[in-house]
């Protein structure tokens, strides 16, 4: 069971004063609210400045971490020139105003990703596939069924596991969302650690958070727990239906998040955010 995360103690702001302060934040369903398409989600216009002014303070580094593409996470987040941006799950990583760097052991699975997405779109348009939508993020593919009536998502995510086999790829599961990706030992925890480690945090003086709302952002949870006892692990949601949540801490809602953030602003500027 976690612990609400508001208003932050005092146990909890000693854990925060670090220097540096890292900051691993999960997009959709944490600094933006869950839509019914990939394309519509947006992250409010006073978190992104919020992103950015956290990301401008002396001492702290703001990461945006996503199963989207680094690209589409760095434009979600308006966060072009200021924040780190993690992507496709920990395959792209891009640092703040430069390009996203790929993995190299990647590359060699483009062509069964691209194959996976001709199979994956034959297979949405089938009759009784009715909203399933395909996202192709180059690297990795979403196969989301939000909109999809519940009847048919256990033959869906059987006929995508068996595409994935077939091809070598591998399959997570999300939110509504079935992921195919190349079978590489990499995910948003792996990926953090290597920036922490990359950033100078991993020592006990340094702060970390991390703060997501779905399965793959429990590898976020574990793995910078395990690198650094003071790290503090923010689930956002109400309810957990997927999995027994990692996180220490819990905030019901986006909104609550950017509070929990404003929050964090103000002890890190001395009150005055």
């Amino acid at each position: 069971m976690t612990t609400p995360a508001l208003p932050i103690a005092p146990s909890v702001a000693r854990r925060l004063d670090g220097a540096p302060l890292v900051l691993f934040l999960d997009i959709d369903g944490t600094l933006a609210p869950i839509a019914p398409r990939p394309e519509y989600a947006i992250v409010p216009g006073e978190t992104q400045a919020l992103l950015a002014k956290l990301a401008a303070t002396k001492n702290v580094h703001v990461v945006v971490v996503t199963g989207r593409s680094a690209a589409d996470g760095r434009r979600l987040a308006c966060a072009d020139d200021t924040a780190w941006v993690i992507g496709n799950h920990g395959i792209e990583v891009a640092a703040p105003g430069k390009e996203p760097e790929v993995r190299m052991d990647v590359a060699r699975f483009a062509p069964e990703i691209a194959t996976a997405n001709e199979r994956l779109l034959l297979l949405a348009a089938e009759s009784d596939r009715q909203g399933v939508l395909v996202e192709n993020k180059r690297w990795t593919l979403s196969v989301h069924y939000r909109l999809a009536h519940p009847r048919i998502v256990p033959d869906l995510a059987a006929r995508v596991t068996a595409i994935a086999g077939e091809l070598g790829l591998r399959v997570t599961h999300g939110k509504e969302v079935l992921e195919l990706r190349p079978p590489l030992a990499i995910d948003k925890g792996v990926a953090s650690v290597a920036l922490a480690e990359q950033l100078g945090a991993t020592h006990d003086g340094a702060s970390l958070l991390a703060a997501g709302d779905d399965r793959t952002d429990e590898d976020m949870f574990r793995a910078l727990r395990e690198l650094q006892h003071r790290a503090v692990t923010v689930r956002v949601g109400a309810d957990i239906p997927y999995v027994e949540t990692g996180a220490e801490f819990s905030v019901p809602d986006t909104d609550a998040m950017r509070e929990l953030l404003n929050g964090i602003l103000a002890l890190r500027s001395g009150g005055n955010s």
